[in-house]
């Protein structure tokens, strides 16, 4: 068969049949296409997490960038060709920036909200092309995190008198149980023998001169109970593991990467098992543990971050 403007025409000798050295044809298409997934600004193939996606049913929406180039055995590049690239999964998207290049590159947009494997073909029947496998697990935000930290009460940090409160068995020092650096502000606390107390509402605050909560205007009226963890909004937060993140940002149960912006400070792995009504956007809340102690651990440790790397690790 003569080679066409399409078709390159291929001879080889292959075993088809009980007759030795039959001829086979193998008709391939002569434009060839090449992928590239370029690095991001991380350093990595990753995908990114725009900065203007939301989760939505707990899923993030992954965006990856891949370079296709088109070539000819005749003409170096391909010039002004429009592609048609397909996934093997129907719920993915794909974006072509339009067509080729004078080098004969165009830029795919591959975006999905589900994790795992897939392939992109090129449906184009002149186009050569092997089959670009892409697993969809970890990706980079491509925003920067403020990162704080937030702690539970300990009892060791109280100094007042020992009181009673319905619910709680065994007496307790009347600051944490009631005051404005207790159980109430910080919504759980530990005891000095390791269990936890809940405060559920209830009390009232009683103000200082300077306007501030100091402690339980009520104190009898204080709804406590017992625990058996600090507990989070997804599941229990355990110091040094756990944050409280926004769940259209970060999802729930989900877990991260986090690192200071020029990587030198690894804060390391961390499970979002948490929220609040003041954690919004690419902010971050990481739990460090009971009381004062927390506190200068983390601040030791460097203390709060702008904008810091966060990586999605899944779930």
């Amino acid at each position: 068969m003569p080679d066409s403007t399409d078709w390159l025409t291929i001879h080889d000798t292959a075993c088809t049949s009980t007759n030795p050295d039959s001829c086979v044809e193998v008709r391939i298409a002569a434009n060839l296409l090449s992928w590239n997934i370029p690095d991001n600004n991380f350093g990595d193939k990753l995908p990114v997490i725009s900065s203007s996606s939301r989760a939505l049913g707990g899923k993030i929406l992954y965006h990856l960038t891949i370079q296709a180039t088109v070539k000819s055995r005749r003409t170096d590049s391909v010039f002004g060709r429009t592609l048609s690239i397909r996934s093997s999964r129907p719920s993915d998207t794909i974006q072509i920036s339009g067509p080729t290049d004078l080098d004969g590159c165009a830029t795919v947009i591959l975006e999905s909200r589900e994790s795992g494997d897939l392939t992109l073909t090129v449906a184009d029947e002149d186009i050569t092309a092997v089959p670009l496998r892409i697993t969809l697990a970890q990706a980079w935000y491509e925003t920067g995190f403020e990162v704080t930290h937030y702690i539970i009460a300990d009892e060791r940090d109280a100094h007042g008198p020992m009181a009673q409160a319905p619910g709680v068995s065994g007496s307790h020092r009347q600051d944490f149980l009631y005051g404005a650096a207790g159980v109430p502000m910080q919504g759980t606390g530990e005891t000095l023998d390791h269990r936890f107390v809940r405060w559920n509402g209830g009390g009232g605050w009683h103000k200082n001169a300077a306007g501030h909560p100091d402690i339980l205007n009520k104190p009898a009226q204080a709804r406590l109970s017992e625990t058996d963890a600090a507990h989070g909004c997804f599941a229990d937060v355990v110091a040094n593991r756990s944050i409280a993140i926004d769940p259209t940002v970060i999802p729930g149960r989900s877990r991260v990467y986090i690192a200071s912006s020029d990587g030198r400070r690894v804060v390391g792995e961390r499970s979002a098992d948490d929220t609040s009504g003041g954690i919004r956007g690419a902010h971050i809340d990481h739990f460090s543990g009971p009381g004062s102690a927390a506190t200068r651990a983390w601040q030791g440790s460097g203390g709060d971050l702008q904008n810091a790397r966060v990586k999605f690790l899944g779930y």
